[in-house]
């Protein structure tokens, strides 16, 4: 699954993104069980929030019709969105954590 990969990547920058002043949040409309495990099962240091009833979910948009729709959100230091990518294709997902780390070394020097 290309979200599990795009999900581990972040984890291996997770310390780089945490020197730039950036945090990660994956956001899992499953119960807290299930999104324990997957954190687990990735190794995951950043935090995983549960969503099972999907409520910050449908805030940004984001709905599962025959693919669930994902999003990667960068959120800066003043608490402005700065980064908003919406994607129903899980193929993208490789190029986008290399795209979310080129934006936050970009915005690194504006918090």
């Amino acid at each position: 699954m290309q979200c599990r990969s795009h999900a581990a990547q972040l984890g291996r920058n997770y310390d780089e993104l945490k020197r730039e002043n950036f945090e990660v949040l994956l956001i899992l409309g499953e119960p807290i069980e299930k999104a324990r495990k997957y954190a687990e099962s990735l190794h995951l240091s950043f935090p995983v929030l549960a969503d099972p009833e999907r409520k910050v979910y449908h805030l940004y948009g984001l709905k599962k019709v025959l693919l669930q729709r994902t999003a990667s959100v960068i959120i800066d230091c003043n608490g402005t969105i700065q980064y908003f990518k919406k994607t129903t294709n899980p193929l993208v997902w490789l190029k986008e954590s290399r795209e979310v780390l080129e934006f936050i070394r970009s915005m690194a020097k504006a918090c």
